[in-house]
């Protein structure tokens, strides 16, 4: 267990608290504490792939837990949300497809190539989408606690439409990782 990996496992770690602060209406300041707590597992992503190439810290846990550790935290954030009546259904259940087909491709290969494929440039665009559309989500809700309901249709279609464009770099970086992944199982 390197540093790398143990930010990697801490981050699984920081989704209970998210998922806390997100559903418990009683808590006060809720939306502000959870948007704190989803930007520091974000944060713990780009630290933890910093200072695993830094140091070659590049090992297969790595490569299988960090996305794994990212799927958990945007997959339960979404959810929460969904739960919460705050987001619309549809782009959450093509994004949660997506991440379990990926994840379920991701371990077939690796079990029968014994290849671990690392995230692609529309992997990290899918996550930075989601990490903003899911940050928008929360920074919505801390606007309408602090001053109500109004402009609260604009902020809506703003949020609408960045979980759409999260839905749609999710759904373009699993073709790709299909794509690849086929040509590894296929080839000698």
């Amino acid at each position: 267990m390197n540093t790398a990996n143990k930010l990697t496992v801490f981050r699984i770690f920081l989704v209970f608290p998210s998922i806390f602060f997100v559903l418990c209406e009683w808590f006060p300041h809720r939306w502000l504490f959870a948007f704190f707590t989803f930007l520091a597992a974000s944060f713990t992503d780009y630290l933890d792939g910093k200072i695993a190439r830094k140091y070659n810290y590049m090992t297969d846990f790595g490569k299988i837990m960090d996305p794994l550790a990212d799927k958990i935290l945007i997959i339960s954030m979404y959810i929460c949300f969904v739960g919460l009546g705050i987001s619309p259904i549809l782009p959450i259940i093509l994004i949660v497809i997506r991440e379990f087909s990926i994840t379920s491709v991701r371990f077939f290969v690796s079990k029968r190539k014994n290849i671990v494929i690392s995230a692609n440039i529309f992997g990290k665009l899918k996550t930075i989408s989601q990490i903003i559309a899911i940050s928008s989500v929360m920074l919505t809700q801390m606007y309408i606690e602090v001053f109500g309901n109004i402009y609260l249709i604009k902020l809506n279609l703003i949020v609408g439409i960045l979980i759409w464009i999260s839905c749609s770099f999710s759904i373009i970086s699993g073709v790709i990782y299909l794509y690849q992944s086929k040509k590894i199982l296929f080839s000698n």
